[in-house]
């Protein structure tokens, strides 16, 4: 066909468009990439492979140019033989993916090309809403290897320029184990520790080199596993030396502290020297925050000039000096960092504090807003025993029904030690207290201080402070990293700044922590009360503030987190939001589960945790996986144990269920089996291989309503509305994506055995951890429901009311009839797509391309979903999905899903669900699965308002897509796509 006459037809459709502008035209996928005869399940590769699909193939007629259709002869019984042709395989091209794009998981982040940001959601390059998820890389990384870093030590604690963290967060020999797990377990997102004090130990401007090279080494390896991450300058109360971590040590000297004198006057409890090996007491190291060190370190960072004019180092004004150099330091990073894939952003800070920044009254802290643990002194209190005053303070211990009360006062720093080098406090050189001449007692002289600026008297806001600091860092990462996002948090349980015109917005992504704060401190869950500590922090009725039950707790947890959602929204602005922290405590209930293996409640805890960020539609990070954590020490980290992995988890029973995985049994531990456990591991799931068999039951039902139904009323209707297609053999396939077929084989995939892999070994809480989720969504998402107790997931989803990207048709050189809509002509949802065509001549010059469409467009291809064969392996699943077509292919642990309707705002459901509850239950699960599961309770379900677009129908359509009327049959001279 001319190009003459291809131009004449569009012209034609145009006008018959322009006439008819509510009528919404068919949308063709891009085609497959193959010879008609290549389209059937062919058996040329060497892996076996379980596969399944919303379409039949045998009975594809083998000279037809198109793709067999959904039609009455899909809806038999599909079995495929898998004999091995070695002369097919030789000839196909090694690797994977085509020429539109590479071959992918719904977990592998570099699938779907470069993470950009629309509104507040991420988007791929073919602008799919992501839904980001995976773990904090990790706890050990706070610590130095040499000397050993662990808060239980104290060797060589107070030589912090001679320190090495090599090895973090593990060993380049560990690396392929614990990279391979993550991707098996779907956490392929990594907010990755870096903290300052890892990188510029030495001296101000000294950068450890040895220790960037390792974490580049590192980076390298994670496009092997579909891993990207973001770089965290991690800190906890500033510093190690001041009980927490992050900043070098020779920031205290910058300021004139002397780090040696923190435990005998007060100024920071560091359990490196305030406890007994292993006898760490749990969550004191936060009230580090209103302690002396902490708070007089953020005071200088945040804002020096104003508030200690005097205080200069090295020539430069304190607050200068310490940003500088933090720019800096990062900034280095970024440029060593830049030219990696995996790499996509820096975050400003971890947990943020103000400091005394607006602190309003000197002589006591707020205590809705600030833990009251073991010694609690004042700001006047914590002035002067770092002066060498000995003074009486309030020792507060847990209580009920407030979470701690004062037990007494003893006496601090009776040896009367000055915590400055200069022997004088810096708050007292600018005047804020003194010591009253009459009583020798500390005295407030200017108690609006902070509060106040000291020159012109107005009110302090932090939040302009930490602004300010947030344009100058991000303005110095994307100098040299320009595509960087910037991961911004506020002060934890507090809202974030309020972005105001010239505040930095490039690249800017909220990304704030939520725990349960109460189940947190007091390290206890049994699922019968949890409570709302942020709304008790804002004065909530501790009546109103209380629920019950494991409902309760989703509840609770739910509402906290809509909270945060949209607080974020209404002050960072309609920004991507990420939760950079959330998880639970693994030494929960006197660490039972240590000893017999249940992690039941866990579990359970875990759950709430993520429906309720699921039921937000929030991507996370899971705090943390830690690759040296053991049942003794935890984490090694101020006592605490949040690591979902573990050295002295031992691997699931042979007939696990579901409390106890893994848990203790009489398999042995990693460190049992064999001192180098990484290499063991390593060695026996590459020996692993074995056949699988797919068991698939195929669902199609007469509208999204069917979606809501229990298993009662399926069972009721079942034969009137669904066909049923059992898959019994193993099907195999020689192609890479199951709509787009290129010339991958299977024979690199990863065999699995679910939850029997040797990969879960060390893992905690499994059943919760491990889940099924939408990575990637063509359109916008409405709700996600993962039911633990029946692993029932569901998954909804819509249109996008206006269209995001161009159109782009790419053709075969013969049939040059190609269209670039530009992005601008879309309107508004009424709109017609083929109305918006371009017909200028100008376009002629980008009409020769096939293959890669112009620079500049974007595509949309299928939502892609995470299912995890830890859960779903053995009892094999049944898919429902509301419209189009669906393919799943075990190895990858994917269900690729390409929705028909393509109406503006149309909704498409898909639903996953194992097979038979009778076989759920005899792979050992303690929940009873044999009586009738009913929906979960929708969390977080957009309503529908009144005329708002239905789910759409079932259709029996094409396998490929619903033909448009310009699409041509392929031939051998290349392919027709008609791209969205």
């Amino acid at each position: 066909m001319s190009n003459r006459q291809g131009n004449a037809e569009d012209a034609a459709s145009l006008s018959e468009q322009q006439q008819q502008p509510n009528t919404i035209p068919t949308m063709t996928f891009r085609a497959h990439h193959l010879k008609a005869q290549e389209l059937k399940h062919t058996n040329s590769f060497s892996s076996m492979s379980s596969y399944a699909s919303s379409v039949q193939s045998d009975g594809e007629n083998e000279n037809s140019s198109s793709p067999t259709s959904s039609s009455d002869e899909e809806r038999t019984v599909v079995k495929q033989s898998t004999t091995f042709d070695s002369k097919r395989s030789n000839d196909r091209k090694p690797g994977g993916g085509t020429s539109l794009r590479p071959a992918g998981k719904a977990h592998d982040w570099y699938s779907g090309g470069r993470i950009t940001s629309h509104g507040r959601w991420f988007r791929d390059s073919q602008n799919r809403t992501l839904m980001l998820r995976g773990v904090n890389l990790c706890g050990n990384s706070k610590l130095p290897t040499t000397p050993n870093g662990s808060t239980h030590l104290n060797e060589r604690f107070f030589d912090h320029r001679n320190v090495c963290f090599l090895g973090r967060p593990f060993p380049r020999d560990q690396a392929d184990e614990h990279f391979s797990r993550l991707k098996r377990w779907g956490l392929t997102f990594v907010r990755l520790l870096v903290p300052w004090e890892a990188l510029e130990h030495s001296g101000p401007g000294i950068y450890d080199e040895k220790f960037i090279d390792s974490l580049v080494e590192l980076i390298e390896l994670m496009p092997k596993y579909g891993i990207k991450c973001f770089i965290d300058p991690h800190q906890d109360c500033w510093s190690r030396f001041s009980g927490g971590s992050g900043a070098p040590g020779w920031t205290f000297e910058a300021a004139g502290l002397d780090m040696t004198k923190f435990k005998a006057t007060g100024a920071a409890y560091v359990h490196n020297t305030n406890q007994l090996a292993g006898d760490s007491p749990p969550m004191v190291w936060p009230t580090n925050y209103t302690k002396l060190a902490a708070s007089t370190m953020f005071t200088l960072f945040w804002a020096g000039d104003t508030f200690a004019p005097k205080k200069m180092y090295q020539g430069e004004p304190i607050q200068q000096f310490l940003q500088n150099r933090y720019f800096e330091c990062y900034k280095h990073l970024a440029r060593r960092l830049c030219h990696l894939d995996a790499v996509i952003g820096f975050e400003v800070m971890n947990e943020p504090h103000h400091g005394y920044i607006g602190l309003d009254n000197l002589k006591k802290y707020d205590f809705n807003s600030n833990l009251f643990f073991g010694d609690c002194p004042s700001a006047l209190e914590g002035f002067a025993l770092g002066d060498g005053m000995a003074l009486p303070i309030e020792v507060w211990v847990k209580s009920w029904p407030m979470p701690t009360k004062k037990q007494r006062t003893r006496i601090i720093n009776s040896e009367k030690e000055s915590a400055w080098f200069e022997g004088e406090c810096l708050w007292k050189q600018h005047g804020v207290w003194s010591v009253n001449p009459k009583t020798g007692q500390p005295q407030v002289d200017k108690p609006d201080y902070f509060s106040k600026h000291p020159i012109t008297g107005e009110k302090v806001d932090f939040s302009r402070f930490y602004l300010d600091f947030i344009g100058k860092y991000s303005k110095a990462i994307q100098s040299v990293f320009p595509s960087a996002f910037i991961f911004v948090e506020p002060i934890p349980n507090e809202p974030p700044p309020i972005w105001g015109p010239g505040d930095h917005e490039e690249g800017i992504v909220y990304a704030p922590h939520w725990y349960d704060l109460h189940s947190l401190f007091n390290k206890a869950f049994d699922g019968r009360i949890t409570h709302d500590v942020q709304g008790l922090s804002k004065g909530k009725n501790v009546f109103a503030a209380t629920y019950f039950g494991l409902k309760g707790a989703r509840k609770n947890y739910r509402g906290q987190l809509s909270n945060i959602l949209n607080t974020g929204l209404q002050n960072v602005g309609n920004r991507p939001c990420l939760i950079g922290e959330c998880g639970i405590p693994m030494d929960i209930n006197q660490r039972k589960a240590f000893m017999n293996g249940d992690y039941g409640h866990h579990s359970k805890f875990l759950d709430a945790v993520l429906s309720s960020l699921e039921a937000n539609l929030l991507s996370f990070t899971l705090w943390n996986y830690n690759a040296t954590n053991d049942n003794t020490y935890g984490d090694h980290w101020n006592g605490e144990d949040f690591s979902i992995f573990s050295l002295d988890s031992p691997h699931g029973s042979p007939d696990p269920n579901r409390s106890r995985s893994p848990g203790a049994d009489s398999r042995q531990t990693l460190r049992q089996q064999a001192p180098n456990f990484a290499k063991e591991v390593m060695k026996r799931s590459a020996a692993s291989t074995a056949d699988f068999s797919s068991k698939m039951q195929i669902r199609r039902g007469e509208d999204d309503s069917s979606l809501a139904c229990t298993d009662a009323e399926e069972t009721q209707n079942g034969q009137d509305e669904f066909d049923v297609v059992a898959i019994d053999d193993e099907e195999t396939i020689a192609e890479d994506s199951p709509f787009d077929r290129s010339y991958f084989r299977f024979e690199d995939e990863e065999s699995d055995d679910g939850r029997h892999h040797e990969s879960h070994i060390g893992g905690r809480a499994l059943d919760a951890v491990v889940r099924p989720y939408a990575a990637k969504v063509a359109g916008e998402p409405i709700s996600t429901e993962f039911d633990l107790a029946t692993l029932k997931y569901t998954f909804r989803f819509c249109n996008y009311l206006h269209a995001p990207v161009p159109i782009v048709h790419v053709s075969s050189p013969e049939m040059r009839r190609s269209a670039i809509i530009s992005s601008d002509s879309y309107v508004s949802s009424s709109s017609t797509l083929n109305s918006q065509r371009n017909l200028n001549s100008s376009t002629e010059k980008n009409s020769e391309f096939y293959g890669h469409p112009p620079e500049g467009t974007a595509m949309a291809f299928e939502t892609e979903i995470f299912i995890p064969s830890y859960h779903y392996d053995e009892a094999g699943i049944e898919i429902l999905v509301s419209d189009g077509d669906w393919r799943y292919v075990k190895e990858r642990q994917t269900l690729y899903y390409r929705h028909k309707e393509m109406k503006p705002g149309a909704v498409h459901s898909v639903q996953i669900k194992p097979k038979s509850t009778m076989n759920l239950a005899n792979n050992g699960s303690t929940t009873s699965l044999n009586s009738k599961p009913s929906m979960p309770e929708p969390y977080g379900r957009t309503k529908m308002s009144k005329g708002a677009l239905e789910p759409s129908k079932l259709k029996s359509e094409e396998a490929y897509g619903a033909r448009g009327n310009n699409s041509k049959p392929e031939s051998d001279a290349g392919c027709l796509c008609t791209i969205m």
